[in-house]
């Protein structure tokens, strides 16, 4: 073989090692393999969300007035979500770690009830006792925004003194761009047969999580009850294409609530609501994400104010 034959196979051969390095980083970023995180102790999993784009919204006749104009998001950095709701067990766990009470436990008000249409609040219920009977494998409901904040705040914090959690980093809850991202697993279109991933029909009281089946990135529940709790305050999309968005700054006291369809007729993912931050009710409970801190923006003007829960 002359030297310069010797040359070009050698420099074939490095091509092909490159590409093979290159296709095992991209497979590396896969959420197919998941990259999980399990939270010791709280036995809490998270899988990964590549960085890429989500759509929220729509942009058709058919759109609520306040799920237009459709918003395209990128998301810069890639994220993990939780694989389900947090439980009644972990919300009990975060609890006997701080002692922490709830404010439907401080006040002694209760819980807004779904079958009440969110009417007077039930004295005395709280998320021991919610008006039904749950074990530790169901999902947490009648937590305020706040409460779910706490835990969040707790959880990057303990994650932190332990060493445990990756530089720039935080547990939150996720931003809306984040949740209809994660519950679509990346696919600008609703997930096929949707009755397959959460209970049909009226779901309350609630059902042991991961009971139906998870999406393409392994994430359960993000259908049916309960609805979940968004980091973002409530306002109008901006429309057009924005980068790692997270609603306004400020604007009123209510905050998303996301996930269960049924209440408007309409098999979609994109379906929000708001609901006053303060509230606890039957029907809301919340997962976390690790992502990067949420950096709230301000939309030119708030949305038009959606069904009261």
């Amino acid at each position: 073989m002359t030297p310069r034959s010797t040359f070009w196979l050698a420099c074939s051969l490095g091509a092909a090692l490159l590409g093979i390095i290159a296709r095992t980083l991209v497979a590396a970023e896969a959420p197919a393999t998941g990259d999980p995180i399990q939270i010791s102790g709280l036995n809490y999993a998270l899988v990964k969300a590549p960085a890429g784009v989500a759509v929220m919204g729509h942009g058709d006749a058919s759109s609520k007035s306040d799920e237009a104009p459709a918003t395209r998001v990128t998301i810069t950095r890639p994220f993990w979500v939780g694989v389900t709701e947090v439980t009644v067990a972990q919300w009990r766990y975060f609890t006997a770690a701080t002692g922490y009470l709830t404010a439907a436990e401080r006040d002694g008000a209760g819980l807004h009830l779904l079958k009440d249409k969110a009417g007077p609040k039930r004295v005395g219920l709280n998320w021991r006792n919610p008006g039904f009977i749950q074990d530790d494998t169901h999902p947490v409901v009648g937590i305020s925004w706040e409460d779910a904040q706490q835990f969040c705040r707790w959880l990057t914090e303990r994650e932190k003194s332990a060493g445990r959690l990756p530089a720039g980093y935080v547990f939150s809850l996720p931003t809306e761009a984040q949740w209809e991202y994660a519950c679509r697993a990346g696919s600008n279109d609703e997930l096929p047969n949707v009755a397959e991933y959460y209970w049909v029909g009226p779901s309350l009281p609630t059902h042991p999580v991961a009971g139906r089946k998870p999406n393409a990135w392994g994430i359960h529940d993000m259908y049916g009850y309960p609805l979940e709790w968004i980091f973002d305050w409530y306002g109008r999309y901006p429309g057009g294409e924005v980068t790692d968005y997270a609603g306004p700054a400020s604007a009123n006291d209510r905050n998303i609530i996301r996930a269960h369809h049924e209440m408007r007729g309409q098999n979609s993912s994109r379906n929000r609501w708001s609901t006053t931050g303060a509230n606890q009710n039957d029907w809301v409970g919340f997962r976390v994400v690790l992502a990067p801190p949420p950096q709230p923006t301000s939309p030119p003007a708030p949305a038009p104010a959606s069904p009261k829960k």
